[in-house]
């Protein structure tokens, strides 16, 4: 009888074990997608100007320093939508480089912080904002 109850509780614990393995997996598939497409590398206070106001010129012409002071951000026009990447698969001089231009990025969600949802990329490409043409203000 003994021997009997101790392979019923090791099948058990097997059992359990299966089902919280796969419901972990489970968890894992179900994690938010996200596709963004001419999004804006800006910085978090620029964004929730833009937000607040309506005025999305404000994105690509926000100053640098706003963006060492509250952090880089992508924003989604589209969605009215702001995110926050995930560093590794993309680097800090890559949003540098980018600043004010647009970003085309697939990833998942993968968190927050401060309540904003962050980005861990995939696949990613950036045009940064285009310099001034050289007949620009000699007129």
């Amino acid at each position: 009888m003994k021997i009997l109850l101790k392979r019923l509780f090791l099948l058990l614990l097997v059992l359990t074990v299966a089902v919280n393995t796969s419901v972990l997996a489970e968890e894992d598939e179900e994690a938010e997608e996200v596709e963004l497409y001419s999004a804006v590398i800006t910085a978090k206070s620029c964004a929730e100007k833009a937000l607040k106001t309506g005025n999305y010129d404000i994105l690509t012409n926000c100053p640098p320093v706003e963006a060492a002071k509250t952090g880089y951000v992508i924003f989604d026009p589209v969605e009215g939508e702001y995110y926050y990447v995930k560093l590794g698969e993309i680097y800090q001089y890559e949003l540098d480089e980018g600043f004010n231009g647009n970003i085309d990025i697939s990833g998942v969600i993968v968190g927050e912080k401060d309540g904003v949802p962050v980005i861990e990329p995939e696949d990613y490409s950036i045009s940064p904002k285009p310099k001034a043409g050289f007949f620009k203000g000699c007129l």
